[in-house]
């Protein structure tokens, strides 16, 4: 569990440093009026002329992620450069580095880690709202009768547990595939430790790959993380 420090729109809600990188939660307002001034003078100028180019929650939610993104950089040493979706919409990093955005409606969180031929993935979702339908939709035949299994109490967080690790497993891996991903190309084996499985499907020629993943809480929400590297074959 992470502790949040108490809301202050485009204020720090957290910053932990994780064995996959250091991660960062910036607090978003809840309305998508544009964004004060003051806060925009606190991004880097081509960060700030792209943030303009967007309205409503878009921009707030650009907004509190570069924020993160530039606390990390700053006590990773980096002299602040601007960090603007690549033609992939991922954030585009110096050379050495990598990093990954994921936000809901009130925060933004960002996790970065220095490394070559690495990528890594982070997603944030909410637990507090079942939604029917989902688990077929984003489970594959084996996870879905294994969460089928589970009490009813128990088989909504597990099954937003799975999704959220698949969506940072895509984010991790999109810049070795450069392709869409299905849900159902990994399976995710939860753990009660937090340090979860991943079980790759993709096709034929592709990797292998080594996965780590985790996942951990902040109140009712799921924060996964992962990172992905190359296996060299003989």
């Amino acid at each position: 569990m992470i502790d949040v420090l108490p809301f202050q729109p485009f204020a720090p809600a957290f910053r932990v440093a994780l064995p996959y990188g250091l991660i960062a939660g910036i607090h978003l307002p809840s309305t998508s009026d544009p964004v004060a001034p003051p806060v925009l003078a606190r991004l880097h100028p081509d960060e700030r002329d792209y943030a303009r180019s967007l309205g409503g929650f878009r921009q707030v939610q650009f907004v509190g992620g570069r924020l993160a993104l530039g606390e990390l950089l700053n006590e990773l040493g980096l002299r602040r450069a601007a960090v603007v979706p690549n033609v992939h919409g991922a954030p585009e990093l110096p050379p050495g580095f990598v990093a990954s955005v994921s936000h809901k409606q009130d925060l933004a969180v960002a996790l970065v880690a220095r490394g070559h031929g690495v990528g890594i993935g982070v997603d944030l979702e909410d637990t507090d709202r079942n939604r029917p339908g989902v688990a077929s939709r984003v489970l594959r035949a084996e996870e879905f009768a294994v969460v089928q299994g589970l009490a009813e109490s128990r088989q909504w967080v597990d099954t937003v547990v799975r999704f959220s690790v698949k969506e940072s497993v895509y984010k991790a891996l999109h810049p070795f595939l450069l392709r869409y991903i299905g849900f159902g190309e990994v399976a995710v084996w939860p753990e009660p430790d937090g340090n979860d499985r991943v079980e790759p499907f993709l096709r034929p020629g592709e990797g292998p790959f080594r996965f780590e993943a985790r996942h951990m809480w902040l109140g009712a929400r799921v924060l996964s993380m992962v990172r992905v590297r190359p296996v060299a074959t003989p």
